[in-house]
């Protein structure tokens, strides 16, 4: 099984981790929403668990900028 979730790190300092979301396209869309309406003063990263494997993965400056999804 796997789940999505967005984790933001606020500040730099504070961690909180959204979701799970039911997909790829969900959790990608909330960390645009995010990132456009809080700038890009926080970290916000993919984060994703598989069988209780967890792996957290950075986007582009580019996904961010690209408006679809």
């Amino acid at each position: 099984m796997k789940e999505y979730y967005v984790l933001v790190v606020w500040s730099d300092v504070e961690p909180d981790l959204i979701g799970p979301y039911d997909s790829e396209n969900e959790r990608d869309k909330e960390a645009k929403q995010l990132r456009a309406f809080h700038g890009d003063n926080h970290g916000i990263f993919a984060l994703d668990m598989v069988d209780g494997t967890l792996g957290v993965f950075s986007w582009s400056a580019a996904f961010f900028m690209n408006k679809t999804g």
